[in-house]
């Protein structure tokens, strides 16, 4: 059974309504789980275990200690910005505490976790990578260290309306089999990012960028898909007959059951 800790793809949304420079509204109020594709997809494999965070709750409920975070095989870092794992709730509450407060760095974790043996994705999106206007921040960290590419130092998205096509570099790893990669939905967008040297890349999408690739750190396993694996990037891709077995071979993978 892989045990799989999923955090991200979720968001609200409201209306704002401006009746004059003295009234203005808020309405519509939504919560949206964009984290249902890829969930629903997982959950129908009978030897994948998922638990799921949205980034208001991983901000507080991500596992502080390197021992928590060994309780999964897999982490799953989707569209969740660097400063949510980063901070810490506790640290704007200061009359909870003494003279001083210190918690563990959950990021360092992340990369430890994976050097002892755990496994990592990260998936692409706003929030993923360097994201928007590279504020996404998870440039020059440790958990770059421990994934296959290297990040940019700006805005990394490439927006492709038209749709981006995804080609298939090798067929023959364990995440690419069982699959017929002549017919991918076209892709509207990902994130540009750089090959590390040693990685593997496994797909490309676009003029050549790199969409999935691995490599092992340390005693662990980690993957990148560099577009969305929801709406908006991934609408066309959700979609695909072979988008459950894509999933379910990429986490079976990182936690070395296949």
């Amino acid at each position: 059974m892989a045990r799989v800790l999923y955090v991200g793809d979720s968001g609200t949304m409201a209306l704002t309504y401006v009746g004059s420079p003295f009234w203005i509204e808020q309405k519509n109020y939504d919560v949206r789980n964009f984290a249902l594709p890829l969930l629903s997809a997982l959950e129908k494999d009978p030897e994948i275990k998922v638990t799921y965070m949205p980034t208001w709750e991983a901000y507080a409920r991500f596992p502080k200690s390197l021992e928590e975070l060994k309780e999964y095989d897999v982490v799953v870092l989707s569209d969740v910005e660097y400063e949510a794992l980063i901070y810490y709730p506790e640290f704007y509450t200061p009359s909870k505490y003494g003279e001083h407060i210190t918690l563990p760095n959950r990021v360092k974790n992340i990369r430890e976790f994976v050097r002892e043996g755990g496994g990592l994705a990260m998936l692409g999106g706003w929030q993923s990578f360097a994201g928007k206007y590279g504020h996404a921040l998870w440039q020059n960290t440790p958990v770059e260290e421990a994934l296959p590419v290297k990040m940019l130092d700006r805005d990394d998205r490439v927006e492709t309306p038209e749709g981006a096509r995804v080609k298939a570099v090798d067929e023959e790893h364990p995440i690419m089999r069982n699959i017929d990669w002549s017919a991918v939905p076209p892709l509207l967008g990902y994130n540009k990012v750089l090959l590390k040297e040693g990685a593997r890349l496994l797909a490309t999408v676009g003029e050549g960028d790199v969409l999935i690739a691995v490599q092992e750190f340390g005693k662990g396993r980690s993957f990148v898909f560099t577009s969305d694996p929801a709406p908006h990037w991934g609408i066309n891709f959700m979609k695909w007959k072979y988008y459950e077995i894509f999933w379910s071979q990429a986490i079976k993978w990182l936690a070395k059951e296949l």
